[in-house]
């Protein structure tokens, strides 16, 4: 028997991952029992499998999944730096004093290097949505109803937070205060990359977004020299402990960005013309 948990760590690994292996690794959980650490394996593996996705024989489809999941690995880490950015301004504004100038610098540029990357982004994300509508594959677009029950908590959570202020009882409202964003933002990062996968872009569309990809790593990248900067320079004691694990999410975004924008736009620029298999489902 299959638990709820072991069921969503199924779901996680990317839709090409479990039309070729889904059936197999499912009865083998359902052989070796679905304990946590059979779960923490899932989820690891998971990770690895949009990371590193396993590709066909075909080349040419193996190059287009390989432009698809870089472009929803670089989303995700486009997110993840982005939301680092304004934590770490806010952790060095409460001691402007000991923060160099250089940081200062660094953070600037990093701020308007992810918005400009946001731009990019954006406009990546509207020619899929034009390419979906199109194609009247709008089923793909399903993950992100998730948005939807996740939104007013990232909208009400200042007033809760001023609520839990006055009533130091409260802590389930601070908690939600809390809580609520964090699964808004994850909710954020995770969705529009499954939406990635399963509406299946044409290849004129993933070209078009795994080289525009590798723009967007680097400015995930000037976040993460922002951290290290941060972290190296700034001399208070409590300032690098709480920087620390910002520049660890950071930093591994940074990898991760620059690796997987790195492979797509490589499969983007093969001499061959990838496969079209997608554009009009």
């Amino acid at each position: 028997m299959i638990n709820m948990a072991a069921r969503v760590a199924l779901r996680s690994y990317p839709p090409s991952f479990r039309e070729r292996y889904g059936c197999e690794l499912e009865a083998l959980v359902e052989d070796t029992g679905a304990g946590p650490s059979v779960v923490a394996d899932l989820l690891v593996g998971s990770l690895r499998a949009w990371l590193r996705p396993v590709m066909p024989d075909e080349s040419a489809e193996g190059r287009r999944r390989r432009m698809q999941a870089s472009v929803a690995t670089t989303w995700v880490t486009w997110c993840a730096a982005l939301y680092a950015l304004p934590m770490l301004d806010f952790i060095l504004s409460e001691e402007p004093g000991l923060t160099p100038d250089l940081v200062r610098r660094l953070l600037d540029v990093a701020q308007y290097a992810m918005y400009g990357a946001g731009l990019i982004v954006l406009t990546g994300g509207l020619a899929v949505l034009a390419e979906t509508s199109r194609t009247g594959n709008r089923a793909a677009l399903r993950p992100l109803v998730a948005l939807i029950p996740t939104l007013p908590t990232w909208l009400i959570a200042p007033f809760l937070l001023v609520y839990a202020s006055i009533d130091p009882i409260s802590y389930w409202v601070g908690a939600l205060a809390v809580l609520g964003p964090a699964a808004f933002l994850i909710t954020m990062a995770v969705a529009p990359a499954v939406v990635v996968t399963r509406c299946r872009p044409s290849a004129k569309v993933l070209r078009l977004l795994a080289l525009s990809g590798v723009a967007v790593a680097f400015a995930v990248t000037t976040t993460g020299i922002a951290c290290v900067a941060a972290l190296t320079m700034n001399t208070d004691d409590a300032a690098q402990l709480i920087t620390m694990p910002i520049l660890a999410v950071t930093v591994a975004a940074s990898a991760a960005a620059l690796v997987s924008s790195g492979r797509g736009a490589k499969a983007a620029l093969h001499r061959e013309r990838p496969v079209d298999l997608g554009g009009d489902v």
